[in-house]
């Protein structure tokens, strides 16, 4: 099979995903919905392929999320060969195109679909479609925070092996502390430890043993030497701050740092 018509496949099997929901609500996707859910099809693949897409796309970080211009001329092509149906509605925005919104429920072809593509494709992509459908919001944000995505800056092309689990660590090469020590030492380990257990025994007993003491309640005093003193740590922090509305500038090293590549929610 090319990648043309994996590419394909993958955007019908999206959409016959979608056409299993039971609210016909929920059956229609747009161009922005299947692009990502192409992408996932590949992230799902290069988990169990070291690194390797199924769709052999080249995906680049765009603005809020993966993007590929093939994948998203190939919506089209691959929807009317299945006799998807297309409604397009007005755009809130004056620069926008038209909005599309694709549907389609055949349950025999999404059952052939699915024995056309990979399990590790299967397994878990009609589950996401199920879970975002159409909720641009929800969806760019889970695409957003995958393995490859956060180890890329804007305008970076995405790199597939950041998805393959690292491997476990071979528990047999853990060797507790205990084994390491000698016989002597874990008898000094074991006699120290008794000696501390018994001596927080004796000092609980003691702390139990004391009648306990209950403060004093004082009402605290707002005079004009607790207002001069509010003043005075208020002026430490120098002159307020200016209102208004300001822009945040952040140096481009931001997007390697490690709070975006040390852990991902995918």
């Amino acid at each position: 099979m090319d990648n043309q018509k994996k590419i394909d496949l993958i955007i019908q099997y999206a959409l016959l995903s979608a056409g299993q929901e039971d609210d016909f609500k929920d059956r229609q996707l747009g161009p922005i919905h299947i692009v990502k859910y192409i992408y996932l099809a590949d992230l799902l693949y290069s988990r169990e392929n070291k690194g390797e897409t199924f769709t052999g796309l080249e995906w680049k970080f765009h603005k809020f999320g993966p993007w590929s211009a093939t994948a998203h001329s190939r919506i089209e092509p691959a929807l009317q060969a299945i006799n998807a149906h297309k409604k397009s509605f007005p755009s809130n925005y004056e620069d926008k195109k038209d909005w599309d919104r694709w549907s389609l429920v055949d349950d025999q072809l999404f059952a052939e679909c699915s024995r056309l593509l990979p399990i590790q494709i299967t397994n878990s992509l009609s589950r996401l479609v199920h879970q975002f459908g159409k909720d641009t919001p929800s969806l760019l944000h889970f695409v957003y925070d995958t393995p490859p995505m956060r180890n890329a800056a804007p305008g970076e092309f995405l790199d597939f092996s950041f998805a393959v689990p690292k491997p476990a660590t071979n528990k047999d090469d853990f060797v507790p502390l205990m084994k390491k020590l000698s016989t002597r030492q874990k008898k000094k380990f074991k006699s120290r430890l008794e000696e501390l257990r018994q001596r927080n025994q004796k000092r609980l007993q003691e702390r139990r043993s004391k009648p306990k003491r209950i403060p004093s309640r004082r009402v605290p005093l707002y005079d004009e030497v607790y207002q001069e003193g509010m003043e005075w740590l208020d002026s430490l922090a120098g002159p307020p701050l200016p209102e208004g509305n300001f822009e945040a500038v952040f140096d481009d090293s931001i997007w390697k740092s490690s709070g975006r590549t040390l852990n991902d929610i995918s």
